[in-house]
């Protein structure tokens, strides 16, 4: 194995792990969804947990692999419109995920167990953190679709 083989295989397989498990945490929401607000804040601090122990690090290893492969292969640069779109939409996911869905899963938790699954707050706040995080998961998507096409390349 060549040492850009090695850099692409554990590129891909760090977007792998990232776009799928966004992708399984939205079908576990869906799964959540119909047991009932109890089982949607069991979702959300699961979905806490998860993100601090897989998601993070795995989009952090994507770009930092990403990055070494533009370091590493002749006629990629950081200024070709495809890798600076990836790493915007990149820094964008990132910045939402640790500013926001990671802190308010953790939030919405702890005012759970205070006031009920029940609560209207409650439930407003995972819904709006689940809208959130499928536009971050398109935005994903998206990431997919730029590393294929290449436009501008």
């Amino acid at each position: 194995m060549s040492y850009y083989e090695a850099l692409l295989f554990c590129h891909l397989l760090a977007a792998m792990a990232w776009v799928g498990g966004d992708l399984m945490l939205q079908m576990f929401y869906l799964r959540a969804r119909a047991n009932g607000p109890a089982a949607v804040i069991q979702f959300a601090q699961n979905a806490e947990w998860v993100g601090l122990r897989l998601l993070n690090p795995v989009a952090l290893l994507a770009a930092i692999f990403g990055a070494l492969l533009v370091i590493e292969v002749d006629g990629y640069e950081f200024s070709q419109f495809w890798i600076s779109a990836a790493l915007a939409m990149f820094l964008a996911s990132a910045i939402t995920g640790a500013v926001f869905l990671g802190p308010e899963s953790g939030r919405i938790g702890m005012l759970a167990e205070e006031r009920g699954a029940d609560d209207p707050e409650v439930q407003s706040r995972v819904a709006r953190v689940l809208l959130v995080s499928r536009i971050e998961l398109m935005l994903l998507v998206l990431i997919v679709l730029d590393m294929v096409v290449k436009p501008g390349l």
